[in-house]
């Protein structure tokens, strides 16, 4: 009982956070060209690693069944497991591996995990969504082949190359002077083409999905308030 006391203190979870935190900082240093082979702060990462191994274990002695029960032990387990493949043998692609553990920053911060219930919760509506994207980039992808493509066909030359326009016009990247205007020169008409598209995409379809995490962040609230309030 003792054990799963100090385990679970604010002081003990702390503690982890910080070693999270800092195994993050030498991870980053370790990546650059200064620091790639500096054996201390190899030696400070196989500390942090090992220390999450025992930290897994002592979960796992305390909790038992019930740390299975958990999907964010479970997904810490996994990231642990996998950041320990280095330690089998000095192979660079094992040694990727040890990056993994930055991942430990999602299961420990609250406001993380509440980001990533949000996401996850907000995927199969997000994923209709992007269905309706495609296929009104499919739409305007053929138009603007079987309009455009004489007139710039660098940019509406075939079907993949239109599918690029869109995504540039989508993301504001100098589509007016670039793409837009070079085509209204020869079709003075075919601003309604780029304008209605930017209006489909960006007003309606975005913020359709921008409505669907807001509706999935306050079902979330509400449930968390329930099981607070239960509690």
């Amino acid at each position: 009982m003792r054990l799963r006391g100090f385990a679970e203190s604010s002081l003990f979870q702390n503690f982890v956070l910080g070693i999270v935190c800092l195994n993050a900082f030498v991870l980053g240093l370790l990546s650059l060209p200064y620091f790639f082979d500096n054996t201390f702060l190899k030696q400070v990462d196989e500390i942090c690693l090992y220390f999450f191994i025992f930290e897994v274990c002592v979960k796992i002695i305390i909790l038992r069944k019930e740390f299975f029960k958990e999907n964010w032990n479970i997904f810490d387990l996994i990231i642990i497991t996998l950041s320990a493949l280095p330690l089998l043998g000095n192979i660079s692609v094992l040694r990727l591996f040890r990056i993994l553990k930055m991942f430990r920053l999602f299961s420990i911060f609250p406001q993380l995990r509440f980001v990533i219930a949000v996401i996850s919760k907000s995927i199969p509506s997000v994923v209709c969504i992007g269905f309706l994207l495609l296929l009104v980039y499919y739409i305007y992808a053929v138009l603007g082949t079987q309009l455009f493509a004489e007139v710039i066909p660098d940019y509406f030359g075939d079907l993949g190359k239109s599918f690029f326009t869109l995504f540039q016009i989508m993301t504001g990247d100098s589509w007016s002077e670039g793409v837009a205007r070079p085509t209204m020169a020869v079709y003075p008409y075919s601003w309604i083409y780029f304008v209605s598209f930017i209006v489909i995409v960006t007003f309606i379809v975005l913020n359709l999905v921008i409505g669907i995490i807001v509706d999935s962040i306050n079902e979330i609230k509400q449930s968390n308030d329930k099981a607070t309030s239960k509690g």
